[in-house]
């Protein structure tokens, strides 16, 4: 049997595989770039996904949980909170809080109306009635004040305060103070150069973060049309060929006719 490389055929099949991860690459870019807009975070695909070899049940489990935050309770309860969920250790068990499954907790804090818990979905607050979200954004290290008060930074917002666990708001106080500070005292961002690598990748080294987007619509969109033609050039390929084998065939059959 004689092998021979048709370089074209090769290369129009590689397109054809390469296809489907430009795609993926492409559309994921342009969902990535608005996250938030889009309300990415709230949409619980955990069923939905189990399929994949990287979020099966069995895989997922052996992880175990990654603690990144514990408060002992004024009434004796001790909570953790970890990469996948808020837990409440009483009697030397473990319950997991069904509320807050799945979530980064980040950060707790007791304050005199209950438990606070940030976490990567927003700001947690446990009631009579069950766990609830008081606020949304990515949130982190929670604390209590003298005054009662709980504060709680907000990526992209900064220090939040309640007095009660409904209303939160800015600490104009605390703005006031930062925005007091000279800019020599104000340390610059550290760039390395993984962060450089990053900031290329996504276009803020180039356009900044406010409009770091438009890099990523831009080549996700790009991305995405590349996949689509070549899916679409490789079928009319397809296509073609088969109609050319049909003519031949029904040519053949009306010579020996």
């Amino acid at each position: 049997m004689k092998l021979t490389f048709k370089s074209r055929d090769w290369h129009n099949w590689m397109s054809v595989i390469l296809a489907v991860p430009l795609l993926v690459i492409g559309l994921t870019s342009l969902f990535l770039a608005h996250k938030k807009e889009l309300g990415l975070n709230d949409i619980d695909l955990t069923a939905a996904v189990a399929w994949l070899p990287g979020y099966r049940p069995a895989t997922m489990k052996q992880a175990g949980p990654e603690v990144r935050a514990s408060l002992a309770g004024a009434d004796g309860r001790e909570w953790i909170g970890t990469q996948n969920g808020l837990y409440v250790v009483a009697d030397g068990r473990a319950q997991l809080v069904p509320e807050l499954a799945g979530t980064q907790v980040r950060g707790l804090a007791q304050a005199p109306w209950g438990v606070v818990a940030a976490t990567r979905e927003g700001i947690w607050v446990e009631r009579a009635d069950g766990w609830r979200r008081a606020h949304k954004g990515d949130a982190w290290n929670a604390s209590v004040r003298p005054d009662g008060s709980v504060a709680v930074a907000i990526k992209d917002m900064g220090l939040v305060t309640s007095r009660d666990g409904e209303r939160w708001k800015p600490d104009p106080a605390l703005a006031e103070a930062l925005a007091s500070l000279p800019r020599a005292e104000v340390p610059g961002e550290r760039v390395s150069l993984a962060k450089l690598m990053i900031d290329l990748h996504t276009g803020k080294a180039f356009l900044g973060k406010e409009a770091e987007w438009i890099w990523i619509d831009l080549f996700g969109a790009v991305w995405v049309f590349l996949g689509f033609t070549g899916l679409y050039m490789w079928w009319r390929m397809q296509t073609k060929r088969r109609d050319a084998a049909r003519n031949r065939a029904g040519a053949q059959g009306a010579v020996r006719a």
